[in-house]
């Protein structure tokens, strides 16, 4: 079309769509108009006035027929019918309110569950950042192996000084540590999280501070003025949001710090606890700074600009790997390990949140499933309708069109309701969050969400309308015209769609109860595993002994020492015992050592355990049992003979076939390296939950004084009513040294459990939301087929066939349906369990026995389902049923 010709179309298309009466009207006066001006010319031929109007009309080919021509000619028609199909299927729905209620509810718990797990999964996994530049920021760990996941571990200091100096693939390079620090000044001291970080850290997120500044690097240096950063929220709780608080003194134990700023509102980075940051190296001592033998820095960089993740890991390995070389007594990293930060943050829960995602599509595509079956059947109702708009001229793809409206109108009004579901299933969803789910992005519906509604509602309509669509619309014309339309609707091509879709809704019920199976026995194994400690009546509670207050070993041990004298004559304690680290915490402290009368490793190649600091008591307070030789007793102090009791299963490992008892270690830390002789050992402990128990040695604390304790008590009464006596007996000691993190080791073990009983709750519910759709969906195609049947079942009745015999047609349909989609659904949750197998514990993803039981139970349900339909069919009446035509 010539671009002219194009423009000038433009106002009569505007015109038809607008004021499409007006022109419908014109168009009606041009065709008599030109049927009166065709009639006059063949009058004037001689043809009598009717003959010559009949023969007008033949050339014009039809009044109505040349109307749809010129109408289809303007191009916006299609408009006009999409807004008489909305019409149309409106009132269509409206006047079947059972069945559009019916339908809307079951899309609006498929659909309403989707969005709730995507918006988490769009918070979490999608969205970026809340940082200027996100792709740009990385976390930069040591490695024993070059981008080896496996060997991953925290920084050495001296290693992050190099790193920061040498490379030339970062913009910035900052390092983190996690102090603990106590608020003083006032009636109750506060113990709370602190970040030492390294100057120009908000600088590296693209942040500046709400308040203040930011450190600089005159004042991250060994010698510095004490400053101090408040957290948007400490600011507010503890200054009322005063913004003449720069400048003013904050005492943390004894020594006090300048404020210099505030940090921005909601920031998670690096831990969403932190309270206040301070410089990392006015909280390290400038040898700490420099040593490469202990590895505790969390290190995170910004690319810079053009820098992809392929070359900084090539540069920074070929740093590490010079640094070992230059340094092969002391440096064990000889690689990295570099990840995106996000991809690090979301690492633990990423494949929980896209196995819920997942869930969430099955249990929408068997609710798609059971519409598309109630479309089916309410296509059989309005089958002569149908058929006979066809025999009026209506076109198939017309008649497509208009059904396929109306489920796009059921599908957007289930995505509505889904949307007030979604909210619902969404602050469960938070309420059962474990702590791995990372807090840098709100969980909320904002656009993202509702353009992802949006289109998975349409293409829900689309997808459970079409095959419904496609089958009412293709009727047989003949059959029509015979009165038999509804011989064509619900013949063998509509029942084996039905019992298609019956066999798919099973299948895939059938995989989630699987997947929501396995974790179910994953949690229960959890539950009964032994930890190789008992959880029951013990109280436990962080306690710090600051340098400033006590400087020397001597001081650590007198206030332990006094601590545990205090707390085990508190009235109502069995005993009481003390620990550097607790199991399941996830802190731990891992060490290297050598065998003495064994040739020494290289640095790199070092065997590590776990290190924990423990008084006498400990083992008995938490149940540990002594296997062999004795356990830490008073007499292991400062001038005795060094004493360490391992664990069974590094004794196992060292001398699978000889005695521990009396060998030597040089454990490698940092200090004086005399040997440690074993004096005995204890069985082993969980210090993860999911995870076998870890080599682990255990030292005096009064040979090896440790600062950063965990004081456990077991008592008689409940151990709740136990946690003030605790505070007190602590105040009386020292006042400005709080206990915190006061807890139960029962609590401990419960929120340990929390990210497994995420996922086995979610999936659980989402499987049993599937089964009842499942059944629903068997029962309403069984009964439906009972309707159909009713002449057939009379007729059998009628010349003699007994109603037991009846029920036994019904049900054997069922179970085969049943058995069908059962053997489907198990041969596709043995592809698909398969890609869970990181959330399990204690099972295979192909565990036989679970496989087993939800296929029973699926089939059981199934047969249930089927029951009712059965028992209708055995009351059929011969006469009522033979009357049915």
């Amino acid at each position: 079309m010539r671009p002219e010709r194009w423009l000038f179309t433009i106002p009569l298309r505007l015109r038809s769509l607008f004021r499409w009466a007006q022109a419908d009207q014109e168009l009606d006066d041009e065709l008599r108009d030109h049927l009166e001006r065709r009639t006059e010319e063949y009058v004037a031929q001689g043809m009598a006035p009717k003959e010559a109007q009949r023969r007008a009309r033949l050339d014009l080919g039809g009044i109505q027929q040349t109307k749809e021509k010129c109408r289809d000619a303007r191009r916006v028609n299609w408009i006009q019918d999409f807004v008489q199909d909305l019409r149309f299927g409106l009132r269509m729905l409206r006047k079947s309110l059972g069945f559009t209620v019916v339908a809307v509810l079951t899309l609006a718990v498929g659909i309403g569950a989707n969005t709730a797990i995507f918006s988490v999964v769009n918070a979490v996994l999608l969205r970026p950042l809340p940082y200027p530049h996100p792709d740009r920021l990385v976390t930069v760990s040591e490695s024993n192996l070059p981008n080896d996941a496996a060997t991953r571990n925290a920084v050495a200091p001296g290693n992050f000084l190099d790193w920061r100096q040498r490379n030339d693939v970062f913009e910035q390079t900052v390092a983190v540590d996690f102090p603990g620090f106590t608020l003083t000044g006032s009636d109750r001291p506060e113990r709370m999280l602190g970040a030492a970080v390294s100057a120009g850290t908000l600088h590296m997120l693209g942040l500046r501070p709400a308040l203040g500044r930011e450190f600089s690097a005159e004042d991250d240096r060994a010698g510095a003025s004490r400053v101090v950063m408040l957290s948007y929220a400490l600011w507010q709780r503890r200054f009322a949001g005063d913004r003449r608080v720069i400048g003013k003194t904050l005492r943390l134990g004894l020594t006090p710090y300048t404020i210099v700023g505030v940090l921005p509102r909601g920031l998670t980075f690096p831990d969403p606890d932190a309270a206040l940051w301070v410089p990392l190296e006015q909280s390290l001592s400038p040898e700490d700074m420099h040593w490469r033998n202990s590895h505790y820095l969390d290190v995170y960089a910004r690319l810079k600009p053009g820098v992809t993740l392929a070359r900084a890991r090539a540069e920074m390995n070929d740093i590490a790997a010079k640094l070992k070389r230059e340094n092969p007594d002391t440096n064990s990293g000889a690689a990295t390990f570099i990840l995106p930060l996000q991809q690090d943050l979301t690492g633990d829960i990423r494949p929980a949140l896209l196995t819920l995602l997942v869930a969430v599509g099955f249990v929408l595509l068997i609710a798609c499933a059971n519409v598309a079956n109630l479309l089916l059947a309410r296509a059989a109702a309005r089958g002569k309708e149908l058929t006979m708009r066809r025999a009026l001229g209506a076109r198939r793809w017309r008649l497509v069109r208009q059904l396929l409206t109306e489920s796009v109108l059921l599908s957007l009004a289930g995505g509505a309701a889904g949307l007030v579901v979604a909210g619902w299933t969404r602050q469960a969803l938070l309420a059962l969050r474990p702590d791995s789910l990372p807090q840098f992005n709100t969980v909320e519906t904002d656009g993202g969400v509702l353009l992802f509604t949006l289109t998975l509602s349409l293409a829900t309509g689309i997808l459970f309308g079409m095959a419904p669509a496609m089958r009412g619309a293709g009727q047989n014309l003949n059959l029509a015209l015979q009165s038999a339309a509804d011989n064509a609707t619900t013949g063998k091509g509509s029942r084996r769609l039905r019992h298609a879709f019956v066999v798919a809704e099973i299948a895939i019920s059938l995989v989630l109860l699987a997947g929501a199976g396995l974790t179910l026995r994953s949690f229960v194994r959890l539950l009964n595993s032994d930890l190789g400690f008992r959880t029951d009546h013990t109280v436990t509670a962080r306690v710090n002994i600051p340098s400033d207050k006590y400087p020397d070993d001597a001081q650590v041990t007198t206030f332990c020492d006094r601590l545990l004298a205090r707390v085990r004559s508190t009235p109502g304690v069995e005993s009481a015992g003390m620990t550097s680290f607790l199991p399941l915490t996830g802190h731990n402290f891992d060490n290297s050592f050598d065998v003495v009368g064994r040739p020494p490793r290289p640095a790199s190649d070092r065997q590590y355990a776990l290190a924990r600091f423990v008084d006498p008591q400990f083992f008995g307070v938490l149940g540990i049992p002594l296997l062999r030789g004795r356990g830490i007793e008073k007499l292991d102090r400062q001038g005795s003979p060094r004493a360490i009791v391992i664990s069974e299963s590094m004794a196992r490992s060292l001398w699978p076939h000889g005695d521990p008892i009396g060998q030597h270690l040089l454990v490698y830390l940092g200090m004086d390296e005399s040997p440690w002789q074993i004096v005995g050992v204890v069985g082993d402990v969980r210090s993860d939950i999911a995870a076998s128990p870890e080599p682990t040695m255990y030292f005096p604390y009064a040979q090896m004084p440790y600062r950063f304790m965990v004081l456990a008590v077991r008592t008689h009464e409940q151990p709740a009513a136990m946690e003030e006596s605790i505070r007190n007996t602590v105040r009386g000691l020292d006042a400005d040294e709080p206990i915190y993190q006061v807890r139960t080791l029962a609590q401990l073990l419960d929120q340990t459990l929390v990210p497994w009983r995420f996922s086995m709750t979610l999936l659980g519910i989402f499987a049993g939301i599937a089964l009842v759709l499942a059944a629903v969906g068997i029962y309403a195609v069984m009964a439906f087929s009972v309707t159909q049947r009713m002449h057939e079942i009379g007729l059998r009745v009628a010349l003699g066939a007994q109603r037991r015999d009846v029920m036994r047609m019904i049900l054997e349909q069922g179970t085969r349906l049943a058995l069908l989609g059962a053997a489907i659904g198990v041969l596709a949750a043995l592809a698909l369990t398969r890609l869970m197998a990181g959330l399990l514990f204690g099972v295979t993803a192909t565990d036989p026995v679970t496989f087993a039981a939800v296929a029973l139970v699926l089939i059981s349900v199934a047969l249930a389902a089927c029951y009712i339909p059965a028992r209708r069919a055995m009351k059929v009446d011969p006469m009522v049923a033979l009357r049915y035509e």
